[in-house]
């Protein structure tokens, strides 16, 4: 009876060797391959201050607005939000974003 037991441990101990040795170039390459995507992206993420409050835009106008509600806003113009700092070529609004 203890052998049949000691036959059962080896071999449940082979088992997870065997799993751990082919597993573990798969870890590895997952390891890799986030870390090739995160060297990627590592540029294009911004933090903002939990202060900072969104601005409204349309793509084809020239100005950003801090209230959606402005009436330089058209009706019917689709109407976007952003941080500030991440639109280039747009100045303030002078109704609504003169003073900001």
């Amino acid at each position: 009876m203890k052998r049949d037991t000691h036959h059962r441990i080896t071999d449940k101990i082979s088992t997870i060797i065997a799993y751990a040795v082919l597993s573990g170039p798969i870890i590895i390459l997952v390891v890799m391959m986030a870390l090739s995507c995160y060297e990627k992206v590592r540029g294009t993420i911004t933090f903002h201050s939990p202060f900072e409050k969104k601005v409204y835009y349309t793509v084809d106008g020239e100005y950003y607005h801090v209230s959606k509600d402005c009436p330089v806003l058209k009706d019917g113009d689709r109407v976007y939000s952003a941080y500030r700092k991440e639109l280039t070529g747009k100045t303030p609004c002078e109704e609504c974003a003169g003073s900001d």
